[in-house]
């Protein structure tokens, strides 16, 4: 599990490299789809928790690297969340890749 720290209010997104669980390496991600979801609770028993799901942009296939660009109304929050990484390989099969913590702290600029 890997936490995530953001400024309330940036837009930037987060990237992520899909690594092979034996060997460490990355994994050619061709084909493949991505989600990441945050919610209030760690285990929610349904999505009425869910504060909002991004879609991945594959951003070099090689490489295994993925990312997930938040809008300007999902980010605008500030406490303490939980996420996870969702990946769909190219024959549908699914399995949760990343997740732990995501929190939003307080910045200065409100612009």
């Amino acid at each position: 599990m890997t936490d995530i720290t953001r400024k309330r209010g940036d837009t930037y997104a987060d990237e992520i490299i899909v690594k092979s669980k034996k060997t460490r390496q990355p994994i050619n991600i061709d084909g493949y789809s991505f989600l990441l979801t945050v919610d209030s609770r760690q285990a929610p028993t349904d999505e009425t928790t869910k504060l909002y799901q991004l879609t991945g942009t594959i951003l070099d296939a090689a490489a295994g690297r993925v990312e997930f660009a938040p809008t300007a109304m999902q980010v605008d929050r500030v406490g303490a969340f939980y996420y996870d990484v969702q990946m769909i390989d190219g024959s549908g099969r699914k399995r949760t890749i990343e997740g732990g913590k995501y929190k939003y702290i307080q910045d200065i600029t409100k612009d």
